[in-house]
């Protein structure tokens, strides 16, 4: 698997993460064991387009990145190692939960680790 494939990969991640988030927002916060309010909807498509944002960075780094790619790679390496810090966390201490917590914390785990593999050297 090449680098170039772990950020298209993270970008469709991203992607799906965020058209559930933008466009099932109330089953895409329940799944992660919220409360779903008024307010917390709001922030789910907020999160959502967010998620949507990222993931056409994450799809056009390959493109831009050049010959820098590895470097990019290392960066993304350690924002996906702080999303899985960051809902390790919050499943320790249960905060969340359920489908969304537990598939992301697997799959930015994943991820993270491909980053980090990919793009030493």
């Amino acid at each position: 698997m090449s680098l170039s494939l772990v950020f298209r990969l993270c970008a469709v991640v991203l992607l799906l993460n965020g058209l559930m988030a933008l466009f099932n927002t109330d089953q895409f916060m329940a799944m992660a064991d919220f409360d779903v309010t008024t307010d917390m909807h709001t922030l789910g498509q907020f999160m959502g387009v967010t998620f949507l944002i990222f993931s056409i960075i994450a799809w056009k780094t390959v493109d831009l990145a050049g010959e820098n790619l590895a470097a990019f790679g290392k960066v993304y390496a350690l924002a996906e190692f702080m999303w899985v810090a960051i809902i390790a966390f919050h499943i320790a201490t249960g905060a969340t939960g359920g489908a969304t917590a537990m598939g992301n914390l697997v799959i930015s785990s994943l991820i993270a680790v491909l980053f980090f593999l990919k793009s030493r050297g």
